[in-house]
């Protein structure tokens, strides 16, 4: 009977060691065509812009036969949009990229540690307001804003990163809750050393929300960086390098031209792929790090 039982109880735990195992080799498998799905365009689109236009119109696959590593510099002199040059479009890329970001987190993280931290009336109302406008579409809101930004005076103008400052956005929200779980005997500490208010923010809080903080930066700096709507929508006088490159893309249509075209894709992407390859570890941890919780 216990030998019985003991060869029972074997079978079970050979049948599941079978099925984690062959569940293990699905999911691997599944994981592999996907990394195969993301990785091929890439290589495929590095090897055309390495092609010359000869070969890419009378080959059906790129071969690095020639390797053409001039469409770079091509794409660098030659690609442009309504009359604003790759270094023009780079500045672009940059005021509206770094802007963005600069003020956005500058009112959002102030915002959000007030709400989170002060006691007045209002603040409930604010973060409700915050959760709200993160429910309407954003195609939804587009016309109302570019009235709002001509009325202003913000449109196809750098100040439109001023205008259209958004303060109680999705990064409002997920700092609002970083700073609520920060224990207020910090500040209460810093208070009693003789520290004010000012102080309190940038050396005892500001800190410890630095983590989620870097990685919501990063991931709306290359947001901005790639974003192609919304340069041609608000200012489409002053093309970004992803706008810039997708009205581009009509004349290449036309002059059958893709090897720069890739080559210039790629010089618009390396500063994202540079970003990614170096900070990819805080963009992953959005963690707060060290301290009691409140």
């Amino acid at each position: 009977m216990e030998q019985n039982q003991v060869a029972l109880t074997r079978g079970r735990k050979r049948r599941k060691h079978i099925t984690a195992s062959m569940i293990s080799i699905v999911i691997s498998v599944l994981f592999a065509l996907y990394l195969v799905i993301i990785f091929v365009p890439y290589v495929y689109g590095i090897m055309v812009s390495l092609e010359s236009d000869y070969e890419y119109q009378n080959t059906i696959f790129p071969m690095f036969r020639s390797f053409e590593i001039q469409n770079y510099a091509r794409a660098w002199t030659d690609l442009s949009a309504r009359g604003t040059s790759v270094l023009s479009m780079l500045g672009n890329s940059l005021w509206y990229a770094v802007g963005s970001v600069l003020i956005n987190f500058t009112a959002s993280t102030m915002g959000a540690y007030v709400c989170a931290k002060y006691r007045f009336p209002g603040r409930r109302f604010i973060h409700g307001f915050a959760v709200v406008a993160m429910m309407i579409p954003i195609i939804g809101a587009q016309a109302s804003q570019l009235q709002f930004l001509k009325a202003l005076g913000g449109y196809d103008s750098p100040f439109y990163i001023v205008v259209m400052l958004s303060a109680v956005g999705g990064t409002f929200i997920i700092l609002y809750a970083s700073f609520s779980s920060i224990d207020w005997s910090y500040a209460e500490a810093a208070f009693v050393d003789g520290a004010g208010h000012w102080r309190v923010f940038f050396q005892v809080m500001l800190p410890q929300v630095i983590s989620p903080l870097s990685a919501l930066a990063l991931s709306d700096f290359i947001a901005c960086w790639a974003n192609t709507d919304t340069p041609l929508i608000f200012f489409p006088d002053l093309p970004t390098l992803a706008s810039g490159l997708y009205s581009y893309q009509k004349v290449v249509e036309t002059y059958n031209n893709y090897p720069v075209y890739y080559a210039g894709l790629f010089m618009c992407m390396l500063p994202t792929i540079i970003l990614f390859t170096i900070f990819h570890d805080k963009m992953m941890d959005i963690q707060i790090g060290g301290g009691l919780k409140g």
